[in-house]
């Protein structure tokens, strides 16, 4: 180690020393050209403007389309789900089996939908949401078209509950983030419409429910559901692909008229701030700094320097050996260049390595690499096979990326293995930056000025960069070069991978998150499922059981829109609101049993449709403002996995307890507690999020202290 340490120190004099001849020799200092391009470097009379590729949501246009489909998608998946509670009767009366046994039929079904959605993801990322929303309804369809010719409970619980549930998931899935994807500034309006499709299903299903089992027997009522079903992939069609579009990092200059001297200044501005932050990015990015970047003069936030005293820097730093070989490297929308002429072109982009903490050395058999620039959709890798092997040997036993597994690997191509280096071409990065779920904010439900990313960018189009994350350039390489489509591709294996890491799980504010949400997905299916049963057993008529549920389906869809408008304003916390509704849902589900009048039922029709509003259109929200948008993905992923298998035991059990009992009433009372105790567990959440936040900023002390010493 010390030896390479000592190498490295006369590396950076040699290049010290031929920095200062050439420019004496020259008279040229070394200057910085922002956004420069290859062609820039080889011909400085011909500049070329830097391209960025990224997909701009439409905010309008075909996106109306997208939410007219994915309201109707929600109507029938969420209509179903909702009121098929109506139908257990009959299947209890058909093959006489218990309420726990038959509660398995739709809580499978509800469960299901939930649990696939991970995996629907990952499938929507790699095959498109149209392919996946058209497979969904096709499953589902012939689920229930099967389930017509049943012949058991466990038949049905298979067809109509899993099969079902799976392709529910399909559709499901696809019909929310589509929505999103196609909207930016309307985000928040135009996933609010698309959502309010769930209580206008239940609105509807209802009666219409009620008036097939009436008119035909429960057979045929499958049957229509199948039809109705399949109706789904004709609204799968309106989810086209977005394509990338390609802009010029000049779209957001000075209006013309801008007077000379204002454009001097401030591309002098912005060309300091950009040398800064090449310099200081990977330090600001790492979590263990360490102490060679923490004594480094060049990562001082407190030192101020001028533009020539930045380049020297740079090249002092980063330089090459001697020999009068000039050597070219590229920073972040920055390319140092001088008088020499290029004898050697050497260009790898400042990129993360996030190897083990063990050791550097492990630094570039990473597979999690991050690309750290402006343009990094379009970032491109050469093959530095033909590196001299003087280079090769002064060099080779250097670490390729330190401790703090975030400083930048430059001008050293011998350091990574030669798979590394393959090139994937313009037209698989532009396919891969098309890819919905690399983009960190793609569950996000709300109005994108709530998120600090969104706020403090300097332009729409660096926010889409800042959150638009692309596997290792080696993988799409890879997978390109095979000339095959493979069965289970890149795109599909990031999400799983980004999804399923558990690490999160030693997260404080995750686990009461997920505890919380595990509890209230328990007892949410419950009322849906046995208050027809309850309300049939207080005399109430057919018709008024249909309008019950048709009234909780239509308070929800009011529900979500007062909701979203009220967590829109800034006084408001989104948390409090998803506390008390689920106190006030649960607290009027523990009160149902004492409830017999019609009118009475009908409030609480009223009530818990609030309540459902509020916690479903919630979720995202809560999840960015309590872990990050970073961990958005990875948190929701998860939520809905602990939340469908909560879904499906939860309607069981309370099938049990009527069975045991005869009656609804300790159903209603324990899982209207359950529910409640949701929202009393999740109230303190923020002293845990500030404790937590408190905890890991201690640790990052004392470990910045143990390398200074």
């Amino acid at each position: 180690m010390l030896e390479t340490t000592t190498m490295n120190d006369n590396t950076r004099d040699n290049t010290r020393d031929s920095t200062h001849d050439n420019t004496h020799d020259n008279t040229i200092p070394a200057k910085f050209v922002i956004g420069a391009s290859d062609d820039d470097f080889e011909e400085p009379e011909a500049k070329e403007t830097v391209l960025a590729t990224h997909v701009v949501p439409p905010d309008g246009g075909w996106g109306w389309v997208v939410v007219a489909a994915s309201f109707m998608c929600n109507v029938v998946v969420d209509g179903i789900i909702f009121s098929c509670g109506m139908l257990l009767p009959r299947f209890r009366e058909e093959f006489n089996v218990s309420n726990s046994e038959v509660s398995w039929v739709s809580s499978l079904l509800g469960g299901f939908y939930l649990i696939v959605g991970p995996f629907v993801s990952a499938l929507a990322n790699a095959y498109g949401f149209r392919t996946v929303c058209i497979l969904g309804a096709v499953i589902s369809s012939v689920a229930f078209g099967i389930s017509s010719f049943a012949t058991s409970i466990y038949f049905l619980q298979f067809t109509f509950g899993v099969m079902g549930g799976v392709g529910f998931g399909l559709i499901y899935v696809p019909a929310v983030i589509a929505t999103g994807f196609y909207f930016e500034k309307r985000r928040a309006l135009a996933t609010g419409i698309a959502v309010c499709g769930s209580g206008i299903g239940t609105f509807i299903f209802a009666p219409l429910n009620n008036y097939l089992i009436a008119t035909m027997n429960w057979r045929w009522t499958l049957i229509v559901y199948a039809g109705i079903t399949l109706s789904c992939a004709i609204f799968g069609l309106a989810f086209r692909p977005l394509q990338p579009t390609t802009q010029s990092s000049d779209e957001d200059s000075e209006p013309p008229g801008t007077p000379l001297l204002m454009r001097i200044k401030k591309a002098r501005d912005e060309q300091m701030r950009q040398c800064a932050s090449a310099l200081s990015m990977a330090s600001m990015n790492s979590k263990s700094p360490s102490k060679t970047n923490m004594d480094d003069p060049l990562n001082d936030a407190d030192m101020k320097l001028n533009g020539s005293a930045v380049a020297r820097a740079l090249l002092e730093r980063h330089g090459g050996g001697g020999g009068g070989v000039h050597k070219r490297y590229s920073f972040p929308g920055i390319v140092v260049s001088g008088p020499e002429p290029i004898k050697e072109e050497t260009e790898i982009p400042l990129i993360e390595c996030e190897g083990r903490d063990g050791g550097g050395t492990d630094g570039a058999e990473s597979h999690n690499t991050r690309v750290l620039d402006d343009n990094k959709n379009e970032t491109l890798f050469k093959n530095m096979s033909n590196t001299d092997e003087h280079n090769n040997s002064r060099v080779s036993n250097v670490n390729t990326c330190p401790r703090n597994k975030s400083a930048p690997v430059l001008a050293q191509p011998h350091l990574l293995a030669a798979e590394q280096l393959r090139r994937p071409s313009r037209l698989a990065l532009r396919t891969e930056t098309a890819r919905p779920f690399y983009r960190e904010d793609i569950f996000y439900s709300g109005s994108l000025c709530r998120l600090p990313e969104y706020r403090s960018s300097e332009s729409v189009d660096r926010y889409h960069q800042s959150v638009t994350h692309l596997p290792p350039m080696e993988d799409i390489a890879e997978e390109e070069d095979s000339g095959r489509c493979r069965c289970c591709p890149t795109a599909l294996t990031n999400v799983i991978t980004r999804i399923f890491d558990f690490s999160l799980l030693s997260s404080p504010t995750f686990v009461v998150l997920s505890v919380a949400g595990f509890m209230s997905l328990m007892a949410l299916f419950v009322p849906f499922m046995f208050l027809p049963g309850y309300a049939a057993q207080q005399d109430v008529s057919k018709g008024s059981i249909a309008t019950m549920v048709s009234t909780i389906g239509i308070t929800n869809t009011i529900g979500r829109i007062v909701c979203g408008w009220v967590s829109d304003h800034p006084k408001v916390d989104a948390l409090w609101v998803n506390n008390f509704s689920l106190i006030l849902g649960g607290g009027a589900t523990v009160l149902l049993p004492l409830v017999s009048d019609e009118s009475l039922l009908m409030a609480y029709s009223v009530a818990f449709g609030l309540s459902v509003a509020a916690f479903a259109s919630l979720r995202s929200i809560l999840l960015v403002e309590l872990l990050g948008l970073e961990k958005l993905t990875n948190a929701f992923g998860l939520l809905l996995l602990f939340q469908g298998i909560a879904g499906i035991f939860g309607s069981p059990v309370a099938g049990a307890f009527v069975d045991l009992t005869s009656n609804y009433s300790v159903s209603f009372y324990v899982f209207g507690g359950i529910f409640a105790l949701s929202g009393i567990i999740c109230t303190p959440l923020r002293c845990i999020k500030n404790w937590e936040d408190k905890k890991v900023k201690r640790l990052q002390e004392s470990k910045n202290i143990e390398l200074k010493a």
